[in-house]
This record gives structure tokens, C-alpha cells and sequence, in this order.
């Protein structure tokens, strides 16, 4: 089953190089890495930099330019730099500069295409403001087109992007709302009520990720199953193809198989189908009963019973291929996830969705996790449902709420989540822990002369 839906082999949209000036009116840099041609360095970069050095403001304009919803853009006329560009590993590139003396405000922006220009147009507040309900924006139009999904998780832990939260989450949003203000006339500390609203956005952008996630399972299970039926089909139209192009000797000498490999093929059909019983996208194979038949008559019919058996284990070899991308990717989430967690763990289903249990076997919600647990099933949740897409992940000092193992840990479990797939993940980070592991990543911010 085919899991990604952008061309694998086409140039990957993932960014090769930054380039910005006159950041804050002080800073420029041009922040690429060595080889920007190899496959496996284009799925993770590292912005390392002293604390002030523009680390977090360059993450963020890079979020709003390539985010498509018109509103990012006022972003850019509210930070001061006379020039930001990116360049894309399919030779796109996209060009925020500023011509006169003024560093902040409106800014022309263009994007190239090999050379060419394809959008050129001056960008303001107003521009935003006037356009931001209107279709006809050429330059969301253009990022549309290019079909690349940002997500930006900064040092507050709300995951930012264009396509969260769900619609479907509002009147969740409205319950802790309704909390939010019976908290404020029962404090007299705004502070605490600050933090009970980022709280309740964190769980928010966690319950609608958890959703996320068990939809996206459930279509991959869904496509999974119809190439399965699919894969059945042609086994028999094969084997129907066969029999009317060739004699019925013919035919019977090729089915044939001994008795004992048919029943250890039984067998092994039946421990297979488990790896995918566990998560609800088959129904468990018991094939004893048949083995038992097999064991307990005379050979003598042996090639009837291959006759009838091949064609059934055949069938049942295609469900399984069908289904086989993501039986892997569903074991490697969710053995990823409890490899961090301690005295938790979580189970995947189909069925019933993600489920969170105890090491008692208890039920827990996603809202009694801790602020460390939270992230990392926010980042891995996001980070398997982007698979089907581009997408960039950008994300601010991944270190924090994390201890010292889980950062070891975090960006080898996110690269392996989206293995084969073009997702790119571009962080900042101040963390040795994560330095010393991926110094081929690192790009350190130096300041060069304009």
C-alpha cells in the first residue's frame, strides 16, 4: 500500500538554505548545511546560537511565510530585517525584502521557480487585512499549490498550523472557556489565569491531534482493506486465467504442495495475522481445526487439498501485504511512544482509537499525562499523520518538559516515524544532549558582513 501521497520521486520540498539581513538591524546570516544533496540530511536541521542571536525569530518567520492562511504575513511587517529568503530542494524559492531604509512594515515579496519569477508583489498590513477573506490571493494561492503542511511547536508547547484545530473541537473549546472564566472570578491573579489558558490550549490541540491520528488510522486501515480485496481478486482471476489457458492436467501438476508445508504455511498465517489483530485491521486467523483434519487423514488427497488450500493462502498473504505499511508503522508508533513513558503505556486500535492505561491496567485521559508526556504525544501524533504530505516541523527548544533520557531519545523516535516520507523537522535548541548526537545537522548562527 502506497502511504505517501506526494511523488517519492520528485525533489523534496524540504529547505536547503536561509538567508536573512539586517535582522533586528544587526544580524545577517546565511544558514545552509554542507551538502544539501544528500536524502538524509534534508530531513532534519539544527539552528544552534548563543541566547539573542534571533534563533526563535528566524523559526517564526519562517512559519509565517510558508504558511498559507493571508494573516501569517502581518507577522513579517511587525519584525525588523531588510531581507529573508528560503530556498527549497525542488528550486522554489521565496524572497521577503525590504528596499528603503525601514526594517519593519510592508516588504516586497517574491517567489522563484529555477530563476524564474512567478510572484512579485508588495505586502503590507493592509494587504492581509484586505485579502484575508478573499480567494483570489495569488500568493496563498501559490503556497496552496505547492501543497507543503507547517506545524510550529514554540517554547509556549501550543502546536501552531493552518490546518489545527479541528472544527469539530468547538464546543470543547467552549467547555474550558466557560472554565476559564469561573477561574478568573474566583482569582485575583491574572497569572494564574494566563497559565490555565495555555493549559487548556495545550489539551485542546492534544485532544484534536489524538483525533486526528485515529481517522488517520482508520482511512489507511480502510485503503489497506480495499487493496487487500483487491489483492484477493487477482489471485483468483489468476488462477481462473490459468486453468482457461491450460490444460486441467497442467494445472492440478502446479497446485500441488506436501502436506506439511501447507500446514506450516496454516500456522504461520495464524501467528502472522496477530501482528494485526492487536490493532483491530483483521480478524485473527485460527486455523487448528484444518491442521487438525490435515494431521488426522490420509495423504492420498493431497493434491485436492493443495488445490483448495493455495488459492486461500495466497489470498491471505495479499490481505496481509496490503495492510503490511501500516501494521509497521502503528507497531513502531506505539512501541516509540512507550519507550519514553514509565509507568504508562498506550494501545492502538482501530476500533477504539488511542487509549492511555496505567501500568494497573487504569484508564487514563490524555489531560492527567504530564507537561512532558503531553508533548511527546502531541509530536508523535502530528508527526505520523503528516506522513502523507510535505511537511515541515518546526520546532523551538524540543528540549523543554523533557528530561535528559527523553532528549536523547526525541529526535532519532521522530525520524523514524517518518522514515520514507517527506517530512523535514528544523529545530533550535540549546540542548547538548541533542548537538553532540546530530553535529552533521548542526548549523551554528555566525554573523557575516553584508
Amino acid at each position: 500500500m502506497q502511504m505517501i501521497d506526494i511523488k517519492t520521486n520528485s525533489p523534496p520540498l524540504s529547505i536547503v538554505s536561509i538567508e536573512v539581513e539586517q535582522l533586528f538591524g544587526r544580524y545577517n546570516y546565511t544558514l545552509s548545511k554542507k551538502d544539501t544533496h544528500n536524502e538524509v540530511d534534508s530531513s532534519l536541521m539544527i539552528l544552534y546560537g548563543d541566547n539573542g542571536s534571533g534563533k526563535t525569530t528566524i523559526l517564526k518567520l519562517l512559519f509565517h511565510l510558508l504558511s498559507p492562511h493571508p494573516g501569517h504575513r502581518k507577522f513579517l511587517t511587525q519584525i525588523p530585517f531588510s531581507k529573508f529568503s528560503l530556498i527549497l530542494a525542488d528550486g522554489n524559492s521565496f524572497i521577503a525584502s525590504r528596499g528603503n531604509s525601514e526594517l519593519v512594515g510592508s516588504f516586497q515579496l517574491q517567489i522563484f521557480q529555477n530563476k524564474i519569477s512567478i510572484f512579485d508583489e508588495l505586502m503590507d498590513y493592509e494587504y492581509d487585512k484586505r485579502k484575508q477573506h478573499l480567494p483570489s490571493d495569488k500568493f496563498c494561492e501559490k503556497l496552496t499549490e505547492l501543497q507543503l503542511n507547517m506545524f510550529f511547536l514554540g517554547d509556549d508547547r501550543i502546536l501552531k498550523s493552518d490546518i489545527l484545530p479541528d472544527d469539530d473541537d468547538n464546543d470543547l473549546y467552549e467547555k474550558h472557556r466557560e472554565f476559564l472564566f469561573s477561574r478568573r472570578r474566583t482569582t485575583s491573579s491574572s497569572f494564574d489565569v494566563l497559565d490555565d489558558y495555555s493549559l487548556i490550549n495545550r489539551d485542546i490541540v492534544l485532544k484534536t491531534s489524538i483525533k486526528r491520528t485515529q481517522k488517520w488510522i482508520s482511512d489507511q486501515t480502510l485503503t489497506g482493506t480495499s487493496q487487500g480485496e483487491a489483492n484477493v481478486h487477482n489471485v483468483y482471476e489468476e488462477i481462473i486465467t490459468e486453468i482457461l489457458q491450460n490444460s486441467e492436467k497442467e494445472v492440478i501438476e502446479e497446485l500441488p504442495k506436501p502436506l506439511e508445508i501447507l500446514i506450516k504455511d496454516l500456522i504461520n498465517a495464524d501467528n502472522r495475522s496477530k501482528d494485526f489483530s492487536r490493532f483491530g485491521l483483521m480478524s485473527p486467523l485460527d486455523s487448528q481445526n484444518i491442521v487438525n483434519i490435515l494431521e488426522s487423514n490420509s495423504k492420498g488427497k493431497s493434491t485436492l487439498v493443495s488445490s483448495v488450500l493455495k488459492p486461500y493462502l495466497d489470498s491471505v498473504s495479499a490481505r496481509f501485504d496490503a495492510l503490511q505499511d501500516t501494521q509497521k508503522l502503528l507497531t513502531t508508533f506505539e512501541s516509540t511512544i512507550n519507550k519514553f513513558f514509565h509507568d504508562k503505556y498506550i494501545k492502538l486500535h482501530v476500533r477504539d482509537g488511542i487509549k492511555i492505561f496505567t501500568d494497573e491496567n487504569l484508564e487514563l485521559s490524555p489531560e492527567k499525562l504530564s507537561s512532558g508526556e503531553k508533548q511527546l504525544l502531541l509530536l508523535f501524533c502530528n508527526t505520523l499523520t503528516a506522513r502523507d504530505k510535505a511537511t515541515i516541523f518546526i520546532i523551538d527548544e524540543p528540549e523543554i518538559s523533557l528530561n535528559v533520557k527523553w532528549q536523547r531519545q526525541l529526535i532519532h523516535a521522530l525520524l523514524e516515524l517518518t522514515k520514507g516520507s517527506q517530512v523535514q523537522f528544523i529545530l533550535a535548541t540549546h540542548s547538548m544532549e541533542l548537538l553532540s548526537q546530530y553535529m552533521g545537522h548542526v548549523i551554528k548562527l555566525v554573523k557575516t558582513e553584508q
